[in-house]
């Protein structure tokens, strides 16, 4: 059963409206903004008729309360006075009241008003969650598709492959050791998936090539950063998408491409992927040389700190140093 809460300095009054009302609904009457608020803290109401013109508090301030209170705000309030004013009827509706009905109250007009607000209240209801999977959807969606283009990005070269995912898993433990959000750690995983999708527009010849890259070569690599931020810039699924790719490559010292950011300029999403990446780079088997020793990796992003990388974010990295896959540790980390 629906729970009504009103509102109205007049015992009589309430008595009437709780007479009015309590066949089809369960009826809660105070004399009160205070009490009303206690009786909140307890109890949801599903509707609150609401005087005007009560004495501490009254009902235009009750009303903004409400409307400050994340818990009460989507409680549709109906405003009953004696006031017949049209100018007091706009500014209640302007506040954010459902209706406005003028005293004395006929029972069927309040009935019919009351059940119109409660059946707007619960389609709002059904719309939401109907949004909110559909978000659902779309985000699955979404991470299906950057994961899918991650692989083929890595699917270029035999020796980077899974590169990406495993970029993302690493920035995840990052974010995890930094005491990130849930909602900030599946930004940054997706992000991180994405960092290299600007090799997509760097040649074979170059991106595959076996040897060392001559000064021309590597300035053509280097370009992948700006295609991927350029790529990336106008998807607005994932806030801030394009951050990761653009700037992954910048160095904590001003010495890093493709604008020579420096320190906090850099943003910290691309601060932690660079971490990460460099990371897999180190502990995978390369063209040009096998992979790392990890106690070597682990002085050598000591000896970066401060210099490639932001310090903060290498002893983040550290802390679970263990929990890392070359460590031994099969452990999979959950985003």
């Amino acid at each position: 059963m629906y729970r009504i809460l009103a509102i109205d300095d007049t015992s009589f009054f309430l008595r009437v409206l709780e007479d009015m009302l309590s066949e089809y609904y369960e009826v809660f009457t105070t004399v009160s903004g205070e009490i009303a608020f206690r009786y909140m803290e307890q109890i949801r109401p599903d509707l609150i008729l609401l005087d005007l013109a009560m004495p501490k508090i009254d009902g235009w301030q009750i009303m903004k309360q409400l409307k400050t209170r994340p818990d009460c705000s989507d409680i549709p309030v109906i405003f009953i006075t004696s006031q017949t004013d049209k100018a007091i009827e706009a500014e209640c509706l302007k506040m954010g009241a459902y209706d406005f009905i003028s005293k004395p109250v006929v029972k069927e007009v309040l009935l019919c008003r009351v059940r119109r607000a409660l059946d707007t209240k619960d389609s709002n209801r059904q719309l939401k969650r109907k949004l909110e999977q559909k978000t659902k959807e779309l985000e699955t969606i979404s991470l299906a598709s950057v994961n899918a283009i991650a692989a083929l990005i890595d699917a270029r070269d035999n020796y980077t492959k899974g590169h990406s995912e495993r970029v993302a898993r690493y920035s995840v433990l990052i974010g995890e050791n930094m005491n990130w959000c849930n909602e900030e750690i599946r930004r940054l995983y997706e992000i991180a998936l994405l960092h290299d999708v600007g090799k997509v527009g760097v040649p074979d010849e170059i991106l595959l090539k076996t040897t060392e890259l001559t000064a021309e070569e590597k300035e053509i690599m280097k370009t992948h950063t700006v295609i991927g931020g350029d790529i990336l810039k106008d998807i607005s699924t994932v806030r801030d998408l394009e951050l990761g790719a653009r700037y992954h490559h910048e160095r904590f010292d001003g010495k890093g491409y493709p604008e020579g950011l420096m320190g906090a300029q850099i943003p910290l999403l691309a601060r932690i992927i660079c971490v990460a990446d460099s990371f897999d780079a180190m502990s995978s088997n390369r063209c040009y040389r096998p992979k790392l020793d990890p106690e070597v990796i682990k002085k050598e992003l000591l000896r970066g700190s401060g210099k490639q990388f932001d310090p903060e974010v290498v002893w983040a990295f550290l802390k679970t140093w263990e929990d890392l896959p070359v460590m031994g540790e099969k452990k999979q980390r959950r985003v």
